[in-house]
């Protein structure tokens, strides 16, 4: 009787453990993918063309200037997760943000969140040439 005892007292503290190693291994598997989606996203965005090649601006949102003109796009949803995308457009030093796409250049944050207080945010640069 007193071994079963010892065993239920070592046994108690362990299950815990084994818990708070599993909540730990989700919470980083969110992570790797929050940080996958966000780096597909702003390669997504860099695979564009930054301006239309037609001039008229006739036709289809087709680059990165007419889809994601600032501030960007409204929130999006993908899985347990939701991501934002946010950009400005930058003069050619990285200064000087704002809203008007007179300049070659423009930053793109992407913020990706879940379970309403974690989220992984990335930075990239687009430029026009």
């Amino acid at each position: 009787m007193v071994s079963i005892m010892l065993l239920t007292i070592a046994i108690i503290p362990m299950v815990g453990m084994f818990d708070a190693g599993l909540r730990a291994a989700v919470l980083g598997s969110n992570y790797d993918e929050a940080r996958t989606l966000a780096n597909e996203k702003l390669e997504e965005i860099r695979t564009l063309p930054y301006k239309s090649p037609d001039p008229s601006g006739a036709g289809t949102a087709n680059s990165v200037v007419e889809k994601f003109t600032p501030p960007g796009p409204a929130a999006e949803t993908e899985g347990i997760f939701t991501y934002i995308v946010r950009t400005k457009f930058v003069d050619a030093n990285l200064a000087n943000p704002g809203n008007s796409p007179a300049t070659s250049q423009m930053r793109v944050e992407i913020t990706v969140s879940w379970d309403e207080d974690k989220s992984y945010t990335t930075i990239g640069y687009v430029s026009g040439g």
